[in-house]
């Protein structure tokens, strides 16, 4: 029984990362009619928390806007630092040093959660679990590169915000684990997109950009985003984390969010994948099975 628990966990985590993976068709769309990146993060994030809401009143009452002091202070976090600076740390560091460079450094998120992993919850790493981490790693590499290196741009302050949106990424997953031991999860990400909103909107300034609200084009792109990478999406990711799952083994789970938006850029946008970008496909998926399936240690006589 709790096996299929914590199966179910996964596929929660796996359909949130594949939302996920689609989110950058929505911004692009958003884009294309006059939104800045910044505008494109608090549109998201606004039009996800609207819907989570009027269904969370129309599931519960009032009664489901009830919290925690503990569920409080970690939709908080999660909304200021694994969303809000996360998106402001990731957008600069791709302006910097490139989107390839920036992809592969927050994609680092699986190894920053199994070292958090490790030292919070005491999970214990397997040698064919470390090979998981590393051939995500090396598979998220060759998608994003295709081989070619030549395009690298090196930059302090760029890698250093690059590691730290993997770094948040990674965070979201421990304190999305601990938060929601306690509180329904469609709560937890109702006001943690609500906290979002308001870190975005700080750096956003929408008051100046009220014109994009009665753009229908940016609104349908921007609503239809809201609610499947941003409401279904996280309240998935929720979901499957207050499921009992190992931490170490959801980043690598939500890391197929990379493999659906390479596969999404080239069906949706027309963009480019050579051979080499379809082993890294190939070298990801097998990562997130090598990671999930359960190897019987031996028994030492």
């Amino acid at each position: 029984m709790e096996k299929r628990r914590n199966l179910k966990g996964y596929i929660f985590v796996a359909l949130a990362g594949s939302l996920w993976g689609i989110g950058g068709f929505f911004v692009t769309k958003m884009s294309d009619n006059g939104a800045s990146s910044l505008m494109t993060a608090f549109a998201g994030h606004l039009l996800a928390v609207i819907p989570l809401l009027l269904f969370l009143l129309a599931k519960k009452g009032l009664e489901g806007l009830k919290i925690s002091k503990k569920g409080l202070i970690y939709s908080i976090l999660l909304g200021v630092l694994s969303k809000g600076i996360f998106k402001l740390s990731l957008d600069t560091s791709m302006t910097m040093v490139g989107v390839a460079t920036t992809t592969i450094l927050m994609y680092l998120a699986p190894v920053w959660t199994a070292i958090m992993a490790v030292i919070f919850f005491k999970e214990r790493l397997r040698g064919y679990q470390i090979i998981a981490l590393l051939l995500n790693v090396i598979g998220c590499v060759l998608m994003v590169t295709g081989g070619n290196f030549t395009e690298f741009n090196i930059s302090g302050l760029g890698l250093t915000l690059g590691l730290i949106a993997g770094f948040l990424y990674a965070l979201s997953t421990i304190l999305g684990k601990v938060g929601t031991s306690e509180d329904d999860p469609l709560t937890m990400a109702c006001y943690m997109l609500f906290f979002s909103s308001i870190t975005t909107a700080i750096f956003a300034k929408p008051w100046r950009n009220l014109d994009l609200f009665s753009n229908s084009s940016f609104m349908f792109w921007a609503v239809l985003g809201g609610v499947l990478s941003g409401s279904l999406a996280n309240l998935l990711f929720f979901r499957g984390l207050s499921m009992g799952i190992d931490a170490s083994k959801t980043t690598i789970v939500a890391s197929i969010e990379v493999v659906i938006a390479t596969v999404a850029g080239v069906f949706l946008l027309n963009e480019q994948i050579n051979l080499i970008g379809y082993f890294g496909i190939i070298v990801m998926l097998a990562s997130i099975l090598l990671m999930n399936i359960n190897i019987q240690a031996k028994n030492k006589h």
